[in-house]
């Protein structure tokens, strides 16, 4: 450390009660007060300066030792010779003489931890006061008083539009005054365009329709307010109705052509059906391979790679100049061996009259009547469907059926139970894997009873693909809506576009991207093709 200077040695310390071992000041009439007095000095040839003066260093122990023996041995001349070799040393380094007392070490006061200061609102503890502009460590270019005003101001005008709602929420004034007024301010450049903005700010809120409810349109700030009246305004815009998409409805004569089983085929509901519940034994074409086998459960982990299958689809590339027919799972060319490994299974397609002697179809109408005793309403106007299948002895079988509602609220989401041996889970594309059909409860009796419990003789069914979906739930509808068909091909039917293509294109965001081990999830698939009817709603209205 530097040495003191003593600037403050000959002014008297401000502080009577000083106790500072350390001081900066002079303490000569204190010290004098209360300590006891000392025994005079054998020495008369120091001066009286040279004794108090403050600025000096330590006497060496091999200096101060023998002057205290000799003092006792009471020899004057050595004594003198070195007093007067120490004055010496005194006017020339400032040793300390032996009259002056040896500075203690200083104390170190403790350290205080300085936490620190949070910014927030003073807010006043009377209930209907403006709130207090917070202090910043940003500078505003505008006076503080006049923001404060314009708070006030704010807050006044907020206070006015939330009376119907401010016992639910007694801080929203104040949050929405504060939140507005630091808006403007980081915007507004001059005073002038400060105030002006605030003055339309509150002329704005005057203007408003009182809120009833939390949230509201109403409530926020100005940006606030129009992000949530465009977004009340959309949704109302495409609220779908049965006014409003009877007319996407597909035709019944146009059934046969988009190859969705006809509900007024009585063949499919009336009696010999459900008379071949597999097809266990039989021979069959692979779905998959496209080789001939014999369908069995047995042997199932032995016969795993009997299968060799690409699960992606073919698209023309040019490769080396020429056109070749590349699958998009593997990019292996077209005609070589599958790129995956499992087990032979097979489908009846969309033969009906085969499907019907696995299980029966049903209308739904037919199906509300046979649910009279249970408590079912007329069904919801409007609802969203998927499916997904797996593979079973009895083909492509219901493995998961999914039901939403408008706003894409799940209103069924149920596991189907099983009653024929399954091949494969198909997880790759239904997302069900081992061990979780082991909980479901109902069969597809009891899941398309359940269904009709939301889907009425009057509701529209909107899905993408919905034929697949009537089939594995062998329910008959004429009321469906197909995004499928609605964003048709460009090179018709039968022919149809995906739907995660339909929804990147239109709505701007992506479905069906997850990862191979997760799988489709069938409820947002549903949600996604009523958003994707909305979508179409708005720009036939606009």
């Amino acid at each position: 450390m530097f040495s003191n200077l003593g600037l403050f040695a000959n002014a008297k310390c401000p502080d009577p009660t000083c106790g500072r071992t350390r001081c900066f000041f002079s303490h000569a009439q204190a010290s004098s007060s209360k300590l006891p007095p000392r025994a005079p000095t054998p020495s008369t040839d120091i001066e009286p300066t040279r004794v108090q003066q403050k600025k000096m260093v330590e006497i060496p122990t091999s200096i101060r030792d023998p002057v205290k023996r000799k003092w006792d041995d009471g020899d004057g001349d050595e004594r003198k010779a070195v007093v007067k070799k120490l004055s010496q040393m005194v006017k020339k380094e400032g040793v300390k003489s032996p009259g002056a007392r040896p500075a203690p070490p200083a104390i170190v006061p403790p350290r205080t931890e300085i936490k620190p200061t949070v910014v927030t609102s003073q807010r006043p503890n009377q209930a209907g006061q403006p709130p207090s502009l917070p202090f910043s460590i940003q500078a505003s270019p505008h006076p503080r008083t006049d923001r404060q005003k314009a708070l006030g101001t704010l807050y006044t005008q907020f206070s006015k539009l939330y009376a119907p709602i401010l016992h639910l929420s007694p801080e929203l004034a104040h949050q929405s005054a504060l939140t507005q007024e630091a808006e403007i301010s980081s915007s507004s450049t001059t005073l002038r365009a400060y105030k002006t903005a605030i003055h339309h700010a509150a002329v704005s809120v005057s203007r408003r329709e009182p809120p009833d409810s939390i949230p509201h349109p109403s409530i926020g700030t100005l940006r606030e307010s129009r992000i949530a009246t465009e977004a009340a305004e959309k949704a109302k815009a495409s609220r779908l109705t049965r006014a409003r998409i009877e007319r996407y409805c597909l035709p019944l004569n146009d059934f046969r052509t988009w190859r969705y089983p006809d509900p007024r085929d009585e063949s499919l509901t009336g009696p010999g059906t459900g008379q071949e519940p597999d097809a266990e034994g039989t021979s069959q074409t692979c779905n998959r391979c496209k080789v001939p086998f014999i369908v069995s459960s047995t042997n199932l982990e032995k016969r795993f790679g009997e299968c060799h299958y690409h699960y992606g689809k073919t698209a023309p590339e040019r490769v080396e100049g020429r056109r070749k027919w590349i699958y998009s799972c593997c990019g292996r060319e077209r005609g070589e061996q599958g790129c995956e490994e499992g087990i032979h299974v097979y489908s009846d397609g969309d033969d009906d009259a085969i499907l019907a002697k696995r299980v029966g179809y049903k209308t739904v109408s037919k199906c509300v009547e046979e649910s009279k005793g249970i408590e079912v309403g007329e069904g919801v106007e409007v609802v969203g469907m998927d499916c997904e299948m797996i593979y079973t002895t009895a083909g492509s079988s219901l493995g998961r059926v999914t039901i939403v509602d408008e706003n894409g609220g799940i209103l069924l989401d149920e596991l189907v139970r099983q009653i024929v041996p399954i091949l494969d889970l198909n997880s790759r594309f239904s997302g069900i894997y081992p061990g979780q059909l082991e909980s479901a409860v109902m069969d597809l009796n009891a899941v398309r009873a359940a269904a009709c419990m939301f889907i009425g003789p009057q509701t529209i069914l909107v899905g993408h693909g919905l034929e697949n979906d009537l089939r594995a739930l062998r329910l008959l509808h004429d009321r469906v809506i197909d995004t499928a068909i609605v964003f048709p091909h460009d090179k018709g039917p039968p022919y149809r576009r995906a739907l995660r293509d339909i929804v990147k294109e239109k709505l701007g965001y992506f479905i069906q991207d997850r990862t191979s081990d997760l799988g489709h999830s069938s409820a947002v698939d549903a949600k996604a093709t009523l958003d994707a009817l909305k979508w179409k709603v708005r720009e036939d209205n606009e």
